[in-house]
């Protein structure tokens, strides 16, 4: 049976208080693993450092850094474990933003009609 490769998205949060290489760092490794596991980037998005609606480990402040790629759900559970463990990760959501678009498309396709 064929493999089925989706668009996935993730969000991670990281520490207000890491230094910009060591970001840099924690950056490129989520990147390395995503690739080396067969994902392919689309795009990884870095916002600046972003006030938090409330606090998370006692941080008040995060970096967001948005991951985009294309893969098949097996690297999902290697990227889940590396993510689970990283002491410099805050928060993360993974996201089939295949399944969203289609939401989004039929949602705007129906209100479209009306």
């Amino acid at each position: 049976m064929a493999e089925v490769i989706k668009d996935y998205e993730l969000c991670a949060l990281f520490r207000p208080d890491l230094d910009a290489e060591v970001l840099d760092n924690e950056v490129a490794a989520i990147q390395k693993l995503i690739e080396d596991r067969g994902g392919e980037m689309s795009r990884v998005d870095r916002w600046n450092r972003r006030f938090l609606a409330y606090p998370i480990k006692e941080y008040r402040e995060g970096f967001y850094v948005i991951y985009r790629w294309f893969s098949t759900t097996e690297l999902l559970q290697d990227l889940q474990y590396h993510l689970r463990y990283d002491d410099n990760l805050l928060r993360y959501l993974v996201l089939d933003y295949t399944e969203k678009e289609r939401k989004r498309r039929k949602r705007l396709g129906k209100v479209q009609t009306s």
